[in-house]
């Protein structure tokens, strides 16, 4: 068996995975969402112009901007992490440990371990805390940022950059 040439340790909490889902939630929902938020938005532009042009009071638009307030809030904060708290039940914390090794990373937590070959990350993702590897089954592997033991996170990055460079080749 090969040695480890980086390796991360820390436990999911809550809080992380629900950093982690937010994230991941982000980038491939939101920008589908802020589209689909800006056509109400500009609705109500067009018809509060409307409104002040034909000498009408602010009070209908005021209460149609709160209201749509309330749709931005819910499309952006309660939706995303309600889907997370609902992911994370029936799961616990636990502590877990992903080695990187030359082609591979095996990630480790409680009595399983998953191996995961470099070419099969699809996309990294960066949030405040974390660096999330999306596999291209849509699973993700969450490391904390601060939590490398050995190597350290720019390593981790480039191992996965260069072989998948070199499989491309």
């Amino acid at each position: 068996m090969s040695t480890a040439l980086a390796e991360n340790r820390f436990t999911l909490t809550k809080a992380v995975f629900t950093e982690g889902m937010r994230r991941v939630w982000a980038d491939n929902s939101g920008k589908t969402i802020h589209r689909l938020l800006a056509v109400p938005g500009l609705l109500w532009l067009v018809f509060t112009g409307f409104t002040l042009h034909r000498g009408g009071g602010m009070a209908m638009p005021l209460m149609e901007l709160f209201v749509l307030l309330l749709l931005v809030l819910w499309a952006e904060l309660w939706l995303p992490r309600g889907r997370a708290q609902r992911a994370w039940r029936g799961m616990q914390e636990t502590e877990r440990v992903t080695r990187f090794f030359a082609d591979h990373l095996e990630v480790c937590a409680a009595d399983r371990r998953i191996t995961l070959a470099y070419t099969e990350i699809s996309r990294i993702l960066y949030s405040k805390n974390l660096l999330i590897l999306v596999a291209a089954d849509k699973t993700g592997i969450l490391l904390r940022r601060d939590s490398f033991t050995a190597g350290t996170e720019e390593e981790a990055v480039r191992l996965i950059n260069d072989s998948q460079k070199e499989n491309s080749q």
